[in-house]
C-alpha cells in the first residue's frame, strides 16, 4: 500500500537526516550546545520522534535500537531548559507505554533509567512539573505491573528511591516487587517438591498403580514352586477319585450285561455255548478301561446304560431268528 511504501522510503532515506542534529549535539554523552535556538530545534525533533514511536511501531523501533537513539535523547535531560528535559522524558514515557519486550530489554540492557533517576535526584524533591512527570512514569510501571522494568528499578535504584517518603510510589513499587519475588519462590518450591522424593519412599498412588498392573497383567503368570506342587497334588487326588468312581460304575454295568445276556440265551432254549459271552465281556472291559481316563460328568451313568443296551442288541436280535 501507499503507507507501507512511504514508511519504507522515509526510514531508508530520510530518518537519518531528521535525527542528525540530535546525534551531533549528544555525541560524547554531553550537551555540545544548550542555547535557545538549538534547544528549540531538538524539541521539535523529539515531538516528531514521539509521534513515530506511537504510530510507526516496527520501523521506528528498529531505528531506535540500532542507532541507540534513546540513550542520546536522555542526554538532553542534563539541559538547563526544563521543557527540553520534559520532551526527552515524554519520549521515554511513550516507549514504556507500549509495553514492548524489545524496548524493555533495550532499556534494561543499556541501564537507561540512570539519567531519569539522576534528574529526579537533582530536582531534590521540589514540587514541579518534572517531579510529577517522573513520579507518574514510575506509577504507570507499578499499575501496569511491568515486571521486568519494576525488578530492574528496585534492584538497581531501590536504596535511593526508598528514601523518598513524601509519596508512596516507590514504596508501592517495593511491595509489588516483593510480592512478585514471593510468587517466584513459591513456584520454584512447588516445582522442586513435585519432583523431589525422600529415600526409599514411594507414593501411595505409584504403589497402587504397580499393584493394579500386576492384577491386570495379561502376560504369563509366574507361579511359585510351592504353589505349583500343591496344585499338582490336588489335581492328582481329584483324578484318582474320578478313576475309582469310574471303576465302580463300569464293574456294575459289566455284571448287569452278563446276567441279562445269560437269561436271554436260556429263555430262548438256544444251544449256544458261553463263548460268545467272552467277547462281550472283553469288550465291556475294554470300554471300562477306555472310560477310566474320562472326566466324571453327571450324564455318564445314562450314557453307560445306553451303551449296555446297545451291547445287548445282538442277543435280542438272535431271539427273533
Amino acid at each position: 500500500s501507499g503507507k507501507t511504501e512511504f514508511l519504507n522510503y522515509f526510514y531508508k532515506h530520510s530518518i537519518h537526516i531528521l535525527i542528525e542534529p540530535l546525534l551531533q549535539n549528544t555525541a560524547d554523552g554531553t550537551l555540545a550546545k544548550d542555547d535557545y535556538r538549538t534547544v528549540q530545534l531538538l524539541g521539535l525533533i523529539l515531538e516528531l520522534l514521539s509521534f513515530c514511536v506511537e504510530h510507526h511501531t516496527f520501523h521506528i523501533r528498529t531505528c531506535i535500537i540500532n542507532k541507540d537513539l534513546l540513550r542520546c535523547i536522555l542526554v538532553l535531560m542534563k539541559s538547563s531548559h526544563t521543557f527540553l528535559v520534559l520532551c526527552a522524558l515524554r519520549f521515554m514515557r511513550k516507549i514504556i507505554a507500549l509495553k514492548d519486550d524489545f524496548y524493555n530489554r533495550y532499556i534494561i540492557k543499556g541501564n537507561l533509567f540512570a539519567p531519569v533517576i539522576d534528574a529526579f535526584i537533582r530536582n531534590n524533591g521540589r514540587y514541579n512539573l518534572l517531579d510529577s512527570a517522573i513520579l507518574e512514569m514510575f506509577e504507570f510501571i507499578k499499575l501496569e505491573d511491568i515486571k521486568t522494568l519494576m525488578s530492574h528499578v528496585v534492584e538497581n535504584y531501590g536504596k535511593v528511591l526508598d528514601e523518598v517518603d513524601y509519596v508512596q510510589t516507590f514504596k508501592g513499587l517495593r511491595i509489588r516487587y516483593n510480592q512478585h519475588q514471593d510468587k517466584l519462590k513459591d513456584r520454584d518450591k512447588a516445582t522442586l517438591d513435585r519432583f523431589r522424593r525422600e529415600p526409599r519412599q514411594i507414593d501411595e498412588e505409584e504403589e497402587m498403580w504397580f499393584n493394579e498392573d500386576d492384577d491386570f497383567d495379561e502376560g504369563e503368570a509366574v507361579v511359585p514352586a510351592a504353589a505349583s506342587n500343591i496344585i499338582n497334588k490336588k489335581i492328582t487326588q481329584e483324578l484318582d477319585s474320578i478313576g475309582k468312581t469310574l471303576d465302580k460304575k463300569t464293574e456294575g454295568s459289566s455284571g448287569k450285561v452278563f446276567q441279562n445276556s445269560g437269561k436271554s440265551l436260556i429263555n430262548n432254549n438256544l444251544s449256544m455255548s458261553t463263548a460268545p459271552l467272552i467277547p462281550v465281556q472283553a469288550e465291556t472291559k475294554g470300554t471300562a478301561l477306555f472310560k477310566k481316563g474320562l472326566v466324571d460328568y453327571e450324564g455318564d451313568s445314562d450314557e453307560e446304560e445306553e451303551d449296555s443296551s446297545d451291547i445287548l442288541s445282538p442277543a435280542k436280535r438272535q431271539r427273533f431268528t
